[in-house]
């Protein structure tokens, strides 16, 4: 194997390590978390902070005490930006690295790769930062054009922290800048994630018998 095939099988065994710590499988069976949006523009608004509980098998918003042999549970704020949904805001396997390089991320070191899409519906991220060290997770960034109004762009920037033994979303940022005939717009939006909790089934269903935390 000539040394560019050696450098590319290991930038995608780092890679890999780095985005197995976002693997669904490794969460017990349910995660709560205190969700809080905010919004800057002309005028600023801040949501009240709401629990929110997922089942981390399928994403799903969940709440009161499901069935054993449940398909289908009751949402728990249907318009949630859920981190742990279906389709998930980073979708790792719908990208592949190109690059990899030492870096500082917001004031510490850090590994960045480089990224390409590789599915039809990726959402515009271009790089990874990940602890040099642990290959842990810090952000995921990139930029998406808006597909009606090539003069828009956001940017967007998922954030990452440990919360226990797991790397969990701790903010989605989009700030969104554009210019138009008439207008010029730069707005801001974060939802923030805290508190995080995690149940086996059995916890699950004691903690929402006592009445949600």
């Amino acid at each position: 194997m000539s040394g560019c095939g050696v450098l590319r099988t290991m930038m995608a065994a780092d890679y890999a390590r780095a985005v197995a710590y976002l693997d669904r499988a490794r969460l017990p069976a349910y995660v709560s978390f205190v969700e809080q949006a905010s919004a800057r523009g002309i005028a600023g608004d801040r949501e009240v902070a709401q629990r929110i509980y997922v089942r981390t098998s399928d994403g799903a918003i969940v709440s009161g005490l499901p069935p054993a042999n449940a398909h289908v549970i009751q949402s728990n704020g249907g318009d949630s930006e859920n981190p742990f949904g279906k389709h998930r805001f980073f979708e790792s396997n719908c990208y592949v690295p190109k690059s990899e390089d030492q870096t500082r991320w917001n004031g510490q070191a850090a590994l960045r790769f480089e990224l390409q899409p590789t599915c039809k519906d990726d959402n515009g991220i271009t790089e990874l930062y990940v602890d040099p060290q642990t290959l842990a997770p810090i952000a995921a960034d990139g930029n998406v054009t808006d597909t009606d109004d090539s003069n828009m762009t956001v940017a967007i920037e998922l954030r990452y922290t440990t919360a226990g033994r797991y790397s969990v979303p701790s903010s989605i940022r989009a700030h969104a800048v554009g210019r138009g005939w008439l207008f010029w717009a730069r707005e801001r939006a974060e939802v923030d994630y805290s508190g995080y909790q995690f149940y086996n089934a059995a916890e699950y269903r004691r903690r929402q018998a006592s009445g949600p935390s």
